[in-house]
Parts: C-alpha cells; sequence; structure tokens
C-alpha cells in the first residue's frame, strides 16, 4: 500500500454519514462508496452533518452542526435556522477550515440541500477543486423534490415559476415551509451554483439525465450512471416462493400505494366473482407518513388477504423477498433508479413496476417483470395477473438482468475512472 501523499485524495460530502433512518439508499451508497475507492487506494476524507448517527473519522472535528428541518417555521425565534437552510454559513467556514488542512484531488457531492446547503460550492470553485455530484433527486429543480402537486405529477416550477410551489403548499403541505424550500431552489437557479461548480453530474436514470437537461443543466455534463446494487448480499434462495407478493419501501402517497390497494381489492372481487381460487396475499412492508391512512382504506375496502409488516430487520426484508412469487413497485412520481427494485431483480424476485421515469429502464415487460400505467388501478389488476402467471425463468432473468446491469465492483470502477478524469 502506498502512503496518503501518493495515493489520490477523494472528498465525499453528504448530508449525512450514516445509512440511519432519511440517509435511507443514499446513505448506504455513501459508506459502500467510501469503502470501495479505499480498496482501490483512494484516501476517502469525508464531510457531513454532525447528527447522533454520524460515524467516527479522524475528520469529524469539521463536520457541521446538526439541525432539524422536519418542520420549518417562519417566526423570529427560528429566523436563525431558516437563514441556515438557505445558505449555511458554518458548513462553508468548516469546509474552508477542512480544504487548508487537506488538500482533495476531486470532491463528489450527494445531497448536500438544507443541512449543509450550497454554501459549499463557492468554497470549492475558490480552492480549484474538480467536483462531480451524483443527482439522487429532483430537488435542484423541485423545492417539493417528488415533481407532485394534489396526487399528480407536476412540472409547474420549470423556467423558475418557484412560488407556484408557495401557492400548493408542496412542502409538508406548510406554507412556512414552502416558502423557505422555494427561496433555498430559487437562489441556486438564478445564481447557477451548481452549473458553475460541477464538472460532472451523475444520473442514476436515463430519465433524470433528460429531464435535467430540460430544465436547464447543461446536456453535455449529465452522465447516466445506473445504480449499483450488491449481488453478494442479495441472491436468489433456493426455496419455492410462498402465495403472495410484496411492497417494501416508505409507505408514503406517491409510492401508489392507494392505487395498489384498490387494485388488489378488485382482484380480490374479479378472482371470487369468476368462482376462481383467491389471488396472493400482498405484503406490505416498511413504514411511513401514509400508514395509518393505509390501513384504514384497508378496513373500506374490507380486503382479506393484505398484511401490514411494518419495518423489517434487513434478514427479515431477505426473507420476505425471498418468499415473494413478486414485488410490486407502483410508484406514481419520478422515480429514479430504485434501490428496492434492483434488490428484487438481485434476488431473483421479478418486479411489478409502474411505467413511469426510470423504473421501466430497469425491467423487460414479460422477461423480468411486467410493466403498467402509473395510477391505473385496472391496469395494475392487469399487471398483477400476468405476473402471477409468469414463467420460472423470470426468476433467473431477473438475477441476470441485475448481474449485468446493476453490478457493484463494476459501478465502483467506473465511478473511479470518472474522478479520476474529472481530476486531472
Amino acid at each position: 500500500m502506498t502512503n496518503d501523499t501518493a495515493r489520490p485524495t477523494l472528498l465525499l460530502v453528504n448530508k449525512f454519514y450514516h445509512d440511519v433512518g432519511p440517509a435511507g439508499g443514499v446513505g448506504r451508497y455513501l459508506l459502500q462508496e467510501e469503502e470501495d475507492l479505499t480498496a482501490m487506494g483512494w484516501r476517502v476524507v469525508p464531510f457531513a452533518m454532525r447528527d447522533e448517527h454520524a460515524r467516527p473519522s479522524p475528520w469529524d472535528k469539521y463536520f457541521v452542526k446538526a439541525h432539524d428541518y422536519s418542520a420549518p417555521r417562519l417566526s423570529m425565534g427560528s429566523l436563525g435556522a431558516a437563514a441556515s437552510l438557505i445558505w449555511n454559513r458554518e458548513a462553508a467556514r468548516k469546509l474552508d477550515e477542512l480544504l487548508q488542512d487537506i488538500r482533495p484531488d476531486v470532491a463528489h457531492l450527494h445531497n448536500i440541500y438544507h443541512h449543509l446547503s450550497p454554501s459549499l460550492l463557492p468554497v470549492l470553485r475558490r480552492h480549484g477543486i474538480p467536483v462531480v455530484m451524483t443527482l439522487h433527486d429532483l430537488r435542484l429543480l423541485c423545492p417539493a423534490i417528488h415533481m407532485m402537486r394534489d396526487g399528480a405529477v407536476c412540472e409547474r416550477c420549470r423556467g423558475g415559476r418557484f412560488w407556484e410551489a408557495v401557492r400548493g403548499r408542496c412542502v409538508k403541505d406548510s406554507t412556512a415551509a414552502s416558502i423557505l424550500a422555494a427561496v433555498e431552489t430559487a437562489n441556486q437557479r438564478s445564481r447557477r451554483l451548481y452549473e458553475t461548480t460541477v464538472s460532472r453530474f451523475l444520473c442514476p436514470s436515463a430519465f433524470y439525465e433528460r429531464k435535467y437537461a430540460e430544465w436547464g443543466y447543461p446536456a453535455d455534463r449529465l452522465s447516466h450512471m445506473p445504480n449499483f446494487v450488491d449481488l453478494d448480499r442479495w441472491r436468489p434462495a433456493d426455496r419455492d416462493p410462498d402465495d403472495a407478493y410484496l411492497y417494501f419501501g416508505r409507505i408514503s402517497r406517491e409510492k401508489g400505494l392507494v392505487t395498489l390497494l384498490h387494485a388488489h381489492a378488485r382482484w380480490e372481487q374479479d378472482r371470487r366473482g369468476a368462482g376462481d381460487p383467491p389471488p396472493p396475499r400482498l405484503r406490505l412492508a416498511g413504514s411511513g407518513p401514509l400508514e395509518g391512512d393505509l390501513r384504514a382504506l384497508a378496513g373500506e375496502l374490507d380486503l382479506e388477504r393484505v398484511d401490514f409488516l411494518g419495518p423489517l430487520s434487513p434478514d427479515n426484508l431477505a426473507t420476505e423477498i425471498h418468499g415473494a412469487r413478486f414485488t410490486v413497485l407502483p410508484s406514481e412520481w419520478y422515480e429514479n433508479g430504485p434501490l428496492s427494485l434492483l434488490e428484487s431483480l438481485a434476488a431473483g424476485v421479478p418486479v411489478v413496476g409502474a411505467d413511469i421515469a426510470g423504473i421501466p429502464e430497469c425491467l423487460t415487460d414479460g422477461e423480468d417483470g411486467v410493466l403498467f400505467r402509473p395510477g391505473d388501478a385496472a391496469d395494475l389488476v392487469r399487471a398483477l395477473d400476468r405476473a402471477n402467471d409468469l414463467p420460472a425463468t423470470a426468476r433467473a432473468a431477473a438475477r441476470a438482468r441485475a448481474e449485468k446491469h446493476h453490478d457493484r465492483e463494476r459501478h465502483m470502477k467506473i465511478l473511479a475512472g470518472i474522478l479520476d478524469e474529472v481530476r486531472v
């Protein structure tokens, strides 16, 4: 192993330095990136928020004070926190101190909005640090992240019309939260902070690559780079599936779960009316803000074959995935490269997916999954029926697709190559 001065140095920036709770899939990506690039000979220096779950690091003295922006308010007592959400002066100062202590060859940004803010960008530019950024979501375009309003896809803010997010109370159904998010987005867009700092934007889906270009980001600096899945962690099981199918992930409105329950109710009724055996049980794993409403809806629909499993440990989740005839991802928002879909494929389990944004890029209809029109319960019933009749070869096809397109080792080698290219 070479000494630190001979190794290339990566500054790895994300608001969280862990994979707990809201850090989610981005947090897992971050930690796996650190592990894999270190093994390839890089020195990795993290920069993040100092919250209760932050992993210990020799560099954590530069980490930023944790802020809770779960319920932003506009009041005299909270104006400091609101200003920090838009432009975090402490984050800029701490990063400047870090860059005076060590000069990285390149920086890789993940999610920095809110807790770190775009205040980091002028600091990186002033120190001459080349920057790569992965676009995990639509936050740089949409104040509410999801590009949804009133339960449907929404692009009203395009062209800098960010007041639309305030009119629609799009962030947490709160005027105050929507104003803060709209001001933050308008600030960075009008000043072109990301466009003038980032050398390469990495997009987990080709859909996101196109969408960011449509909204004015430089197309020649947007690159499609599919997400990866850990093929060793997620492997097919040597067992027959149960008479059940599975949704796993966040229990929230944009995931299309209301449509899913209505579709399952129709599936039960259709089977009962035709004198056929009942459909497989629907199992829902996860938690989120829609859980109470969803349980109530299941009661109203008098569903007989639905189980709410709640949040599961990784091992228990793997057991549920392996036991599913197929999984379902009925999203009604612009999904990027959904990790739940890739984990299903790697486990050799076909997926019923909504034909929206990045989902159809990961499936071949009739081979390793089935596609349906998002928000269309009748079409989802047809898709569930088709998925239930997929041949056994669909499980092998699902695994083969994950191996071909979403291998972790290959992904990290491509990423290291991009970082090398940008730092030269």
